[in-house]
């Protein structure tokens, strides 16, 4: 083989085993979406939101719901002071009903990547909404231990609330150990949420504590997951946004 036709080779080769790099990547992040997705599902969590500037840390109840295609509905249950606001998640539309004013706000564009109105912490609408993963972020291998893979994302979708992400993904179990959260606004990757403590729950298993820092102000925010069931069925209505102040 003479050495053109051998450097034409060796190109086509790292194209291709670059194009199967990229596709296991997605495949990867595809896989975490799908083992974490709760169907059916009623959550209970307590929520911790120390501001890093000495005051005494908040702490707040929370219970969820979710459906099938991965729609979400949380409410808040304690302090008295915004018991019963509810943020509600379908698709990648975002809406939220504060009981302080009787009023369903739709959360849109760059507002689902801030702190929840009237709670803050380090959680955003997004965050607390979830979805897929793999539906807004184009990922690629970053590197790779024998336990683990750690994937860079890059917005695929416009409605993504994140400019880019970085995800660690145990390889036992394909289970989320750590997610990176970059925007330009904010100078780069600027949050970290730690996934910790994997516990079983009816044959699911998930992380029993959640912890998002900020990586600019110091502060942090801890939700323990306290009760999960699955295989419910959940009444569609409570999916509804024309609904969601009832």
């Amino acid at each position: 083989m003479n050495t053109a036709k051998r450097a034409w080779c060796v190109t086509v080769l790292a194209l291709a085993g670059a194009v199967l790099a990229a596709e296991t990547a997605q495949e990867i992040a595809r896989e975490v979406d799908r083992r974490d997705a709760a169907g059916g599902s009623s959550m209970a969590f307590a929520m911790t939101i120390d501001s890093g500037d000495g005051s005494k840390p908040r702490e707040y109840a929370i219970t969820s719901l979710e459906n099938d295609a991965g729609d979400s509905l949380l409410e808040f249950a304690e302090p008295r002071a915004v018991k019963g606001m509810r943020i509600l998640s379908v698709g990648n539309g975002s809406w939220a009903f504060f009981p302080s004013t009787g009023r369903v706000r739709k959360i849109g564009g760059a507002a689902r990547s801030g702190s929840v109105q009237g709670i803050g912490g380090d959680f955003s609408y997004d965050d607390l909404g979830g979805g897929a993963l793999a539906d807004d972020y184009r990922f690629t291998l970053a590197s790779e231990t024998e336990k683990e893979w750690v994937l860079d994302g890059v917005r695929s979708n416009d409605d993504a609330a994140y400019d880019a992400v970085r995800i660690t993904v145990l390889k036992d179990g394909y289970l989320m150990g750590r997610a990176e959260f970059s925007l330009a606004s904010k100078g780069g990757f600027y949050k970290v949420l730690d996934l910790a403590d994997f516990r079983d729950y009816g044959g699911r298993v998930r992380a029993s504590s959640l912890t998002m820092r900020n990586l600019k102000s110091g502060s942090a925010t801890v939700v323990r997951l306290l009760e999960a069931r699955f295989g419910l069925s959940v009444d569609p209505s409570r999916f509804d946004p024309a609904r969601l102040a009832r």
